[in-house]
């Protein structure tokens, strides 16, 4: 049975999906400001959030390219934005990405950390028994 988590994840990732373009094209310009004084500070824990939701969503799938993603919404959104009439600006799409970095960095610190994976493998093949090769038992035999 998969895991519910996954499935969770995405129920959550796509209702905050649409709570996120519903208040950045809709016209609830300003709205944010209610909850967080800054507007920067919105985009960078919007699309931190979007961010997390999605790795979390889709485990399986390279979180880069996910992460590529999440960005495009952002820019998608600005778009938008200056399709409507609300103006669109770079320094929000610059705060969407420090949110996606956000997420990223850790992970890719964690990553230099790690052994390579061939050190790894390495690593489990030399904790199995030894075992000998077909080869050379059959020759002491015969």
């Amino acid at each position: 049975m998969a895991s519910l988590t996954p499935k969770i994840a995405r129920f959550l990732l796509i209702a905050a999906t649409l709570v996120c373009a519903i208040g950045m094209i809709g016209p609830f310009k300003g709205a944010e400001g209610r909850l967080i004084s800054v507007d920067k500070a919105a985009h960078f824990i919007a699309f931190y959030g979007l961010t997390l939701l999605t790795i979390a969503a889709f485990p399986k799938r390279r979180s880069f390219d996910l992460a590529c993603m999440v960005l495009m919404f952002g820019v998608a959104i600005e778009v938008a934005q200056m399709l409507s009439g609300r103006g669109a600006q770079l320094s929000d799409i610059l705060a969407d990405a420090a949110g996606v970095a956000g997420v990223l960095a850790p992970m890719y610190l964690q990553r230099l950390r790690s052994p390579p994976i061939v050190e790894r493998r390495q690593r489990l093949i030399d904790k199995l028994p030894a075992s000998e090769p077909q080869g050379q038992a059959e020759t002491i035999q015969g």
